[in-house]
């Protein structure tokens, strides 16, 4: 249970920080900005889409495991699912903290131009 709880933690960061990035990418893209910004600025805002419902998908799975886990126990292919998720959830992280840093990157060279 420790994990489940940890790793909806995690989530619920995620989203918090992918909320933040959508909220400073709507200011970047505010006033007068060149159309390459403006190109860059969606493929951001694809991916950030994007990782809303990843994570939207990762809670629901999580939900589905705890669920069978508390009906049946855990059983051999509820572990192989809990691996899977524990997987995809380090996955997530790390392709997030690399999106967000290129993120930032982007915008902290939009402020030097």
């Amino acid at each position: 249970m420790t994990a489940y709880r940890k790793w909806l933690g995690i989530l619920n960061e995620l989203k918090k920080e992918n909320v933040q990035l959508k909220d400073w990418l709507s200011e970047s893209i505010s006033g007068q900005v060149p159309v390459d910004f403006v190109e860059h600025a969606e493929m951001f805002q694809q991916q950030f889409v994007e990782k809303d419902q990843i994570i939207d998908l990762l809670r629901r799975d999580i939900a589905v495991l705890l669920e069978e886990v508390s009906i049946h126990g855990m059983r051999q292919v509820n572990k192989k699912q809990y691996l899977n998720l524990e997987k995809a959830i380090m996955r997530l992280q790390i392709e997030f903290q690399k999106m967000k840093l290129s993120f930032l990157n982007f915008l902290n060279h939009k402020r030097a131009s």
